[in-house]
C-alpha cells in the first residue's frame, strides 16, 4: 500500500492531512441537513468552475488535482442541482444546471451515444454513460421547456435501443465489454424518456432490461453481474445502481415485482449496517463483505433508497438505516477546512486509502450524498413528491 500511496501523491501536505485524520478516526460534527447540502452543492459548482467548459470535473484527486469534465456524472448531477435550486431558492443552481445540459449536447456522438469517460481525450460511446446523461437532458427539458434537450435524449435512447440484445441486456459498447446488471439505471432512463416522448419503444426496451435483471437475482437478493468486472466482487456503488434502477423503474411502470426485488436486496445491505452508519464497501455472492473500508458513494446511494422504501412500505428499519447512513456521511464531510478543493466534498472511500476511488473526491459521491439528504428532508417533512431521486 505504501507504494500506491506514493504513486498517487498522497505524500503532499493536503493528502498527509487527510491520511492522518482518517488514521486517527477523525469525525466532524453533524450539522443541520441544510448546512451539509449547502456545502456539497457549493463544491459541485467549484468542480464545474474548475474545468474549461461547462461540464463538471470528475472530481478532485491528490494525484491529478481537478479532473477533466465527465459527461456521465454531469448528466445525473443536473436533476440533483435543479432539485436543490427549488429546495434552496437559489436560482444560480438552475442556471448552472442548464449550462451543464447545453455542454452535454456538444459532446454527444453523431449516432446518439455519449462518451464513456472524461473529455480530456476521445472516447467511444458507452451504454451506461449514455443512459445517465439522458436523466440530465430530461430534467433540463422539464425545467426549461427547450425541446433540444428532449431531442438529445431521444437520440440517445434510439442508440441504446439499437445496441440492445434480444434478451434485454447490453453486451456491446459496455465498460470492459462486460455484462452489467447495473444497467437497470440505463433501463430506468429509457422508461423515463419513453414516458415523456410518448415513444413506447423506449418503455418496452427499458422494461425488457429490468425483466432480464430480475432473472439475475438469487433468492437471497444478490444479483449476478452486478460488479464492474466479471468474476470480481461488487462495490456497494454498483450494487446500489442495480437496485435503484429496479426500484425507480418499477415505480414508474407500476411493477411490484421490480420494486420487491430492489427491496429484497436493500434489506440484505441493511443487515450489514453498523450502529454508527458504516457499511462495508464491497460484497461477494451471498452478501459476504469483502472490504474493511466503506464506499461512501454506495452509502449515499443506498441511504436514498432506504428513505424511498420507507416512504412506500413504512418499514421503520429503512428510515433508521437511512438516518444512520447519512449521519455517518455528515460526520465525514469536512465543512470547515480552508482547502476549497475538498471542503464540502465526499471521499471515494473511508478511510481515504480504500480501494474505491483511492485518494480522491469523485463528483458522483457528492451527487448521491445530495440525493440522500434531499430524500431525508422530504421523508421527514412527509412530502417526497418533489424528489425524483435521479
Amino acid at each position: 500500500m505504501i507504494a500506491r500511496l506514493l504513486t498517487n501523491r498522497l505524500f503532499r501536505t493536503e493528502a498527509r492531512r487527510a491520511l492522518l485524520r482518517d488514521a486517527l478516526g477523525w469525525h466532524g460534527p453533524a450539522l443541520s441537513t441544510r448546512s451539509h447540502l449547502e456545502e456539497v452543492a457549493r463544491w459541485i459548482l467549484r468542480a464545474q468552475a474548475a474545468t474549461p467548459d461547462d461540464g463538471v470535473s470528475g472530481g478532485y484527486s491528490f494525484e491529478d488535482g481537478w479532473i477533466a469534465s465527465y459527461p456521465e456524472t454531469t448528466g445525473y448531477i443536473i436533476p440533483t442541482l435543479l432539485t436543490y435550486a427549488d429546495y434552496s431558492g437559489d436560482r444560480e443552481y438552475a442556471r448552472r444546471s442548464l449550462a451543464m445540459a447545453e455542454w452535454e449536447l456538444t459532446v454527444q456522438h453523431p449516432g446518439g451515444g455519449f462518451p464513456g469517460h472524461f473529455v480530456d481525450r476521445p472516447h467511444p460511446p458507452v451504454v451506461f454513460n449514455t443512459g445517465q446523461v439522458i436523466f440530465g437532458l430530461l430534467a433540463a427539458h422539464e425545467a426549461s421547456k427547450d425541446r433540444r434537450y428532449l431531442e438529445g435524449a431521444v437520440r440517445a435512447a434510439n442508440w441504446l435501443v439499437r445496441v440492445q440484445d434480444d434478451d434485454g441486456a447490453w453486451r456491446r459498447h459496455e465498460y470492459r465489454d462486460t455484462l452489467h446488471a447495473y444497467n437497470t439505471r440505463t433501463a430506468w432512463a429509457l422508461v423515463e424518456v419513453g414516458l415523456v416522448s410518448g415513444d413506447d419503444r423506449f418503455v418496452f426496451a427499458g422494461r425488457r432490461n429490468l425483466d432480464w435483471a430480475l432473472s439475475q437475482q438469487e433468492p437471497d437478493g444478490w444479483f449476478r453481474h452486478c460488479g464492474f468486472y466479471a468474476g470480481e466482487d461488487a462495490f456497494l456503488h454498483t450494487i446500489a445502481y442495480t437496485t435503484q434502477g429496479l426500484l425507480e423503474g418499477g415505480l414508474r411502470l407500476d411493477r411490484l415485482d421490480h420494486v420487491s426485488a430492489a427491496s429484497r436486496a436493500c434489506r440484505a445491505v441493511l443487515a450489514h449496517l453498523t450502529a454508527e452508519g458504516f457499511i462495508p464497501g464491497r460484497f461477494g455472492p451471498g452478501w459476504k463483505p469483502t472490504a474493511r473500508y466503506s464506499c461512501l458513494t454506495g452509502n449515499a446511494q443506498i441511504a436514498a433508497q432506504w428513505f424511498r422504501l420507507y416512504d412506500i412500505l413504512r418499514v421503520p428499519a429503512f428510515l433508521d438505516g437511512g438516518r444512520r447512513a447519512t449521519g455517518f456521511l455528515k460526520r465525514l464531510q469536512d465543512c470547515r477546512t480552508e482547502n476549497l478543493n475538498i471542503r464540502g466534498a465526499v471521499k471515494g472511500s473511508h478511510p481515504i486509502w480504500g480501494r474505491y476511488a483511492f485518494g480522491s473526491y469523485p463528483n458522483w459521491a457528492a451527487k448521491f450524498f445530495m440525493d440522500a439528504l434531499l430524500m431525508e428532508e422530504a421523508v421527514l417533512a412527509g412530502d417526497v413528491t418533489c424528489i425524483r431521486c435521479w
